[in-house]
């Protein structure tokens, strides 16, 4: 049998196959956050698809840290009854869920917190023009607060484990990259003082869920950002969380700022165009160039960092970024540069997909990575499903 098939385990989950559905934004809910029968449909048909593992995107754990609209927000215990339907619906069909907690920071949307943004440094988004204010120390410990009692309560809607994420340019990337972290206190400067506010979110969540509940962390090998996160950087963050417990590391890179790095693929410029003003197409048209290299796709594109990280340490990687093809799955299994397969924009498009490898021996993937469904989602707020005509 192959590898794609055979069980797996990550903390105290056990795992029927290799596959990971890999979190995103989905729109799917109502503007106050509150599930949908469109939401739950969405997870249902993912878990009777015969993905082993699914991780619902972006639960906010505070009203600051929106950055896309009909998204959860942890906050606060009247949200656990709705997520206990979504759990409920997975958990029929055999599949197991973790919840992905963040905090947008620097990146969240101005409209929707009401509020300027907020990050570890006033380091101005060159994709928004956002300049984020600085956090506090009282806002720093608030927010790890936060996230200890966001883990608390999905745990207590039934989710098998919770995820942080720490990747893509939202806040706790932005404490871990010199780039967007230039503070001189014991937030900032030396990589310990930098991974101290990561060290203490995981700290506040233990805290919360017991010794044995399963903590996983998507992270930035790479922020493609002169000053950013590189792969030995990342691998100094990983053995840490090793240390201290973590459970699964889904290894991804890329943040907004700098293009199309973390959704590699086609450049749909009708859709880049759709909606703007006569300046801002003229932009979009001086930076095609840029964005053309930044979404250049090749399979496996996060895959060296990933290998990177599993040769440091010893807990379950999960290796995500266009893997489209059987072959190169199986290879990243048996040759043990991961332990795990994450795919996103495929599920998005074929959510039985796991049931479709079972049956055929080819390549029934049919996601091209044409990136409509990534622009129409993330740039036109639309809900997440597959926009190839």
């Amino acid at each position: 049998m192959s590898l794609l098939f055979q069980p797996g385990r990550i903390g105290n989950m056990e795992l029927k196959n290799r596959f990971v559905r890999s979190a995103t934004v989905e729109l799917l809910c109502t503007d106050e956050g509150h599930v949908t029968d469109e939401y739950l449909r969405a997870y249902e048909r993912l878990a009777k698809g015969g993905v082993a593992l699914i991780l619902p995107g972006n639960y906010v754990v505070n009203p600051l840290g929106h950055n896309y609209p009909k998204a959860p927000t942890v906050d606060n215990g009247e949200v656990i009854d709705d997520l206990r339907k979504v759990v409920s619906v997975v958990h029929e069909h055999g599949a197991k869920i973790v919840a992905q907690l963040n905090h947008a920071g620097r990146q969240a949307d101005p409209k929707l917190i009401d509020a300027k943004p907020v990050g570890p440094s006033p380091v101005r988004d060159k994709m928004s023009l956002v300049k984020p204010r600085q956090m506090t120390e009282k806002e720093i410990v608030k927010t790890i607060d936060d996230f200890g009692e966001g883990a608390r309560r999905v745990k207590e809607a039934g989710f098998d484990g919770v995820q942080i994420h720490g990747a893509h340019g939202y806040l706790i990337n932005q404490f871990l990259s010199a780039y967007t972290n230039r503070r001189k206190d014991e937030w900032g400067g030396s990589i310990e003082n930098r991974m101290r506010f990561l060290v203490e979110v995981f700290q506040a969540m233990r805290s919360r869920v017991g010794p044995d509940y399963p903590i996983l962390i998507k992270i930035n090998a790479e922020d493609f950002a002169k000053t950013g996160v590189h792969p030995e950087e990342c691998v100094v963050h990983c053995k840490k969380l090793e240390e201290l417990g973590i459970a699964a590391i889904e290894v991804s890179g890329g943040i907004a700022e700098k293009g199309l790095n973390t959704i590699k693929g086609d450049l749909p410029m009708d859709l880049f165009l759709e909606g703007r003003g006569p300046v801002e197409r003229l932009m979009v048209r001086l930076m095609r160039g840029s964005l053309e290299k930044s979404a250049a796709f090749e399979e496996g594109y996060f895959l060296s960092q990933a290998t990177t990280i599993k040769k440091n340490v010893k807990v379950p990687v999960l290796a995500v970024g266009g893997l489209r093809t059987r072959k190169m799955m199986e290879e990243v299994l048996e040759s043990g540069q991961a332990d795990f397969i994450s795919l996103c924009r495929p599920f998005i498009r074929q959510p039985n997909l796991v049931r479709l490898l079972e049956r055929d021996d080819g390549d029934p993937i049919s996601c091209t990575s044409c990136n409509r469904c990534s622009i129409e989602i993330l740039f036109h707020k639309k809900p997440m499903r597959c926009y190839k005509s």
